[in-house]
């Protein structure tokens, strides 16, 4: 049909072999376009006055130069592997009429007179909006002769529980507010993007998610696990579970059984991952075919995210990995079969060689290896990453790996879980600063010999395979404020040559069931790799005795308590714990500890001590200072006294002296009525 100006507008000889899908779109629309004319579902008006904008003419020029065939219409179509559309069809088995629906969303993605021919043929110019009217007119009308032939083969392929919807390549907008026909039906942006070329991950992944070439990493695994792992990823219909302690080389293993099958390997954290980053990850991964891996597996929340995992594995044909504790094994056995894994932190001697290995020369002596070997309970993923930033560190700087470089980096691998609930703590005090009686003073200094000589006794002389469980220490310090317990927790730490790490109970508790015990879970992971110190201050508020369950809240009290007492027997790092209500912890925790150290309130004589030790040596003084008679006159313990001292020297300062007993006797007259005391002098707690 010749167009105003006596010219022919063909559409088709514009397009090249890439935009195969716009000739089957076109072809598709104007055999709907015909038909509806014949029916008389659209006028003819030649001006575009009932069709607010296109008129006949106009959309003889938009459609192709000569009228559709019918049996080519009716043909299915031959989508070429060539081109990202035909690859992707190929790829999932998408029926032709699936092919040809994927096609005619894409076409209206991507050109506007396709656009406006949908919008005609629509009758709704005012939206360029593919309806399931429009699906069913363009492609399953053609392909049965019956109508209800037609709506049946449309709504099994847009079923909600097919692969398409279900991992939401194609979005149906309007269900439940309209009916089915006017709903509105797209593709994801991310198939869009996807077809017309951006192949790199996901922008909604990035973050959360990595996407590994199959490459065979640096490293080495088990090679009877790895033929375990390569058997059930290269089966369908399964989940593996890979467990073992953080950087025992879980991920490792997977990238080795991933190069083996040449396929890439999509991992994604499921720690706080939505319902809608669930279906993301699974969609991820049929697109780029790639192996789908989720790690933190353990934090997966219930509801909605647990019911979506379920939902998409249901339509995903592939073996799914799960990276985390086998706690998880129940819920994964009732969707899938399951095949598990467990990945072992090697021995001290496996250690030993591994840190020789990939650390290198330099300065690092032999002595100075096999320390660390003993201190750092890693697998070979964690030496690795730690020994590659040691080294990168030392290069930096143009000189030889020391210990230093090796203590950062393994903190490097762990700051980021503590960091959520604990705040690192630069211990600036000495021993001198610390005032105790004689036997609690053993008592430190027999948990130090413990942490120092942990990995020999343990180790090499065979106690842990006696001992079985509860190889880690654990220590609770009870005592009124102020005592000196968190002191000491610092200096044990500053002793052994540990990063000292407070938790913070503020962040680590929650008001959502099972999110405490996944808190407590990262401090103790962390801490069991990481070789660091964690200090509970105030713990007797998670470690409180079980009660009897009148609410929901003592129920899940209780679970928390089980939950520490279950992992301190499994714990084998060091953990310290202070309380000022010794009475208020659970027995059962209580004979869990590996020892328990009760500071009493000091005396006058340590009293003095005290006083004697707050105060610096270059502190200028006016006149004498009588400690035994501070020490007499205010009951104080050593955390009280700090902050009469402190409230003192600031106010020698503003006077512009030196620290004298007036002033400390004033600052501590002023300590009792800001604590509320009516009687200056009796104990303040």
């Amino acid at each position: 049909m010749s167009t105003p100006g006596g010219s022919f507008l063909s559409f088709a000889s514009s397009l090249e072999p890439v935009d195969d899908y716009l000739n089957r779109a076109l072809a598709l629309i104007e055999g709907a376009v015909r038909r509806r004319w014949r029916d008389g579902l659209l006028t003819r008006d030649p001006d575009g006055v009932f069709t607010s904008v296109l008129g006949a003419e106009h959309v003889e020029q938009l459609m192709q130069q000569q009228p559709a065939r019918v049996d080519e219409i009716l043909a299915d179509h031959d989508y070429g592997t060539g081109t990202a559309l035909g690859a992707f069809i190929h790829t999932h088995r998408l029926t032709p009429s699936e092919a040809d629906l994927i096609a005619v969303l894409l076409a209206a993605e991507t050109d506007p007179r396709v656009g406006r021919l949908i919008a005609y043929v629509g009758g709704n110019q005012a939206q360029y909006t593919v309806t399931l009217d429009l699906v069913l007119e363009l492609i399953y009308r053609p392909r049965h002769p019956h109508r209800h032939a037609a709506a049946a083969h449309l709504h099994e392929d847009l079923a909600p529980h097919r692969p398409a919807r279900r991992l939401g390549f194609l979005l149906v907008d309007g269900q439940g507010a309209r009916s089915a026909l006017s709903q509105g039906i797209r593709l994801h942006p991310r198939l869009t993007a996807w077809l017309l070329g951006h192949q790199t991950l996901d922008a909604d992944l990035i973050g959360r998610s990595r996407l590994r070439p199959p490459s065979v990493p640096l490293g080495e695994v088990d090679p009877v696990q790895l033929d375990e792992a390569v058997a059930a990823l290269g089966a369908e219909g399964r989940f593996l579970l890979v467990d073992g302690p953080p950087r025992s080389g879980r991920e490792m293993l997977l990238d080795f059984a991933a190069a083996r099958l040449e396929r890439p390997l999509l991992v994604v954290s499921m720690r706080q991952l939505s319902a809608d980053g669930v279906t993301a990850a699974f969609r991820e991964a049929l697109l780029q075919n790639a192996i789908l891996a989720f790690i933190d597996a353990a934090e997966l929340d219930g509801g909605e995210p647990r019911t979506r995992l379920r939902e998409c594995v249901n339509v995903f044909p592939a073996t799914v990995a799960l990276v985390g504790a086998v706690s998880i094994a129940p819920q994964a056995a009732e969707m899938r079969p399951l095949t598990t894994l467990e990945i072992r932190v090697p021995p001290h001697s496996e250690r030993l060689r591994l840190w020789q290995t990939y650390l290198g020369g330099g300065g690092m002596t032999e002595t100075d290896l096999t320390e660390v070997a003993a201190v750092y309970n890693l697998g070979i993923s964690g030496i690795i990453s730690a020994a590659r930033a040691a080294r990168e560190r030392a290069t930096f700087e143009r000189r030889a790996v020391d210990r230093r470089d090796v203590s950062l980096a393994v903190r490097q691998l762990f700051d980021a879980d503590l960091s959520t609930i604990a705040t690192r703590v630069e211990v600036t005090q000495t021993w001198d600063d610390l005032v105790l009686p004689d036997e609690i003073g053993d008592t430190i200094v027999s948990i130090i010999d413990r942490i120092r000589h942990r990995s020999r006794v343990l180790g090499a002389w065979g106690f842990a395979r006696k001992v079985g469980k509860g190889l880690g220490v654990t220590v609770l310090f009870g005592g009124e404020p102020g005592t000196g317990k968190s002191m000491a927790c610092g200096l044990i730490a500053r002793e052994v040559g540990l990063d000292l790490y407070v938790i913070d109970l503020a962040r680590v508790t929650s008001k959502w069931i099972g999110e405490t015990e996944k808190n407590l879970g990262r401090a103790f992971d962390a801490a069991e790799a990481g070789h660091v110190l964690l200090l509970f201050d105030e713990a007797d508020t998670i470690l409180g005795k079980r009660s009897e369950v009148k609410s929901s809240n003592d129920r899940n009290a209780n679970l928390e308590t089980n939950y520490i007492l279950a992992r301190l027997e499994q714990f084998q790092g060091i953990a310290l714990f202070t309380t000022n209500l010794a009475s208020a912890i659970d027995p059962a925790v209580s004979r869990r500890m590996s020892a328990q150290v009760t500071f009493p309130f000091p005396d006058v004589d340590t009293r003095a001590e005290l006083w004697r030790r707050m105060i610096p040596k270059e502190t200028p003084l006016h006149g004498a200072i009588d400690f035994h008679r501070l020490a007499k006159n205010f009951e104080l313990s050593g955390g009280f006294i700090r902050n009469v001292v402190l409230r003192a020297a600031y106010a020698a300062a503003q006077e512009g002296k030196g620290l004298s007993m007036i002033h400390l006797e004033r600052a501590a007259r002023s300590e009792y009525a800001d604590r509320g005391s009516l009687l200056i002098g009796g104990r303040l707690v």
